[in-house]
C-alpha cells in the first residue's frame, strides 16, 4: 500500500507496529506509538519520570517491506523527568546517585543482518526500495514518527509475552534498542514481547489492568524489586505490594504462566537497608509467590553477568542483557 503521510489511517500504521498496544494520530500526520492504555498511564502520573517513560515506545518496532523509496520522519517529544518542588515526589535522580545515560539510537535491521545505528535527532530516514526492515524506537525518548512511500506489512507473531518490571526491563542502560531485553528474548523464542517496563517505579499492582490484546498472553516475566530494596520500609510491605500485583495478574490473565525474576545483582548487595539485607529481600519476593499457581522464579544473582554493567552499579549493559535473556528464554521454553 502507497502511505500519504497526511492521510494514512490509524489502523493501517498499526499493522505495521509490532509490541505495542495501540497507535494515536498526532499533528501533520505523525503517530505516536502506545505501549500502556490511557488508564494505565493515569496510574503511572504520580511522578514525572514516571510520566515521560510511559509515554515512550520502549520495545516497539516498525516492520514492513518496502515497494519504493520510503521515508520515516522522526520528532522528539522532550518531556522533564525531575519533580517541582511543590510535587512531593520522590527525588528517584538522588536515590539513584549518579548521573542516567540515556543516550540511544534509531535502530534500522534489515533481512541480510545489517543493522544501521542511526543517531536519536528530528529528521528523515530514507530506505530504499525492496528491503524487509525491523526499525527499532527509543527505549527512553518520546518520538512521534510518519510514513511516505509504498510499504506492506509483515504479519505480528501471533504469540504475545509481557513484561513488566522497572528500569532494567523498560531497558535503561541499554543504548541500541534493537539490544533490549524484549528484542532478544523475540529472537529466542519467536514471541513478541511487549514492554511495560517502567523506570524508577517500584512494584504498582495498580498498573496491571485489562489489556486490549487479541489472545491471551503466552507469559508474564516480572521484574521488580530493586528501587523498593531502596525505598521501602519493611519485608511485610514488599511482600504484600507483591502479593497484591500477582493477584492483579490472576484476575485479568488467570491461566497465564508467570516468571518472577528477583532482582539482578548490584554494586551496593552487601549494604542493608532500612527493610533488611539483599537476600532477605529476595526471600520475601520468593514467599509471595507460593500461594500462586504457575508463577515460577528466575533466580537474578545466578543471571547477571557483574562484570558487563553498563553503570558498573545498577544496568546492565547489552552483554549482560544477552546474557539474560539466554537464562530467561530457556525458563520460559
Amino acid at each position: 500500500m502507497e502511505t500519504d503521510r497526511y492521510s494514512i489511517s490509524e489502523e493501517y500504521f498499526f499493522s505495521l507496529v509490532h509490541n505495542a498496544l495501540s497507535v494515536q494520530s498526532a499533528e501533520d500526520g505523525f503517530f505516536r506509538i502506545n505501549r500502556f492504555t490511557s488508564t494505565q498511564k493515569e496510574e503511572a502520573s504520580a511522578h514525572p519520570l514516571y510520566r515521560a517513560m510511559a509515554n515512550t515506545a520502549a520495545g516497539a518496532c516498525l516492520r514492513f517491506k518496502t515497494r519504493s523509496v520510503v521515508q520515516l520522519e522522526i520528532k522528539r517529544i522532550n518531556q522533564s523527568l525531575l519533580p517541582r518542588a511543590n510535587e512531593g515526589a520522590l527525588d528517584l535522580a538522588s536515590l539513584y546517585g549518579r548521573p542516567l545515560d540515556l543516550e540511544e539510537s534509531i535502530d534500522v535491521a534489515y533481512e541480510d543482518g545489517r543493522v544501521d545505528y542511526l543517531p536519536l535527532k528530528h529528521g528523515v530516514i530514507e530506505i530504499g526500495p525492496s528491503e524487509q526492515v525491523s526499525i527499532y524506537l527509543p527505549l527512553h525518548h518520546q518520538v512521534e514518527v510518519r510514513l511516505s512511500g509504498e510499504v506492506e506489512s509483515i504479519g505480528r507473531n501471533p504469540s504475545m509475552h509481557l513484561l513488566l518490571g522497572d528500569s532494567i526491563m523498560q531497558g535503561v542502560g541499554i543504548h541500541h534498542p534493537s539490544q533490549s531485553l524484549g528484542s532478544m528474548l523475540e529472537t529466542l523464542t519467536g514471541s513478541g514481547f511487549l514492554n511495560q517496563g517502567l523506570a524508577g517505579t517500584l512494584i504498582s499492582p495498580r498498573l496491571v489492568q485489562e489489556l486490549p490484546l487479541a489472545q491471551p498472553l503466552a507469559g508474564i516475566i516480572i521484574g521488580y524489586g530493586t528501587n523498593d530494596w531502596v525505598v521501602r520500609e519493611n519485608l511485610a510491605e514488599l511482600r504484600w505490594e507483591m502479593f497484591a500485583l500477582l493477584g492483579r495478574i490472576r484476575k485479568f490473565h488467570p491461566l497465564t504462566p508467570v516468571v518472577v525474576l528477583t532482582p539482578l545483582w548490584r554494586a551496593d548487595i552487601q549494604q542493608a537497608k532500612r527493610m533488611g539485607s539483599f537476600a532477605e529481600m529476595q526471600a520475601a519476593l520468593m514467599q509471595a509467590t507460593k500461594c500462586f499457581p504457575k508463577v515460577s522464579v528466575a533466580d537474578g544473582l545466578s543471571l547477571s553477568l557483574r562484570d558487563s554493567y553498563d553503570d558498573e552499579f545498577l544496568h546492565p549493559g547489552s552483554k549482560a542483557v544477552a546474557f539474560l535473556a539466554k537464562g530467561l528464554a530457556r525458563q520460559l521454553s
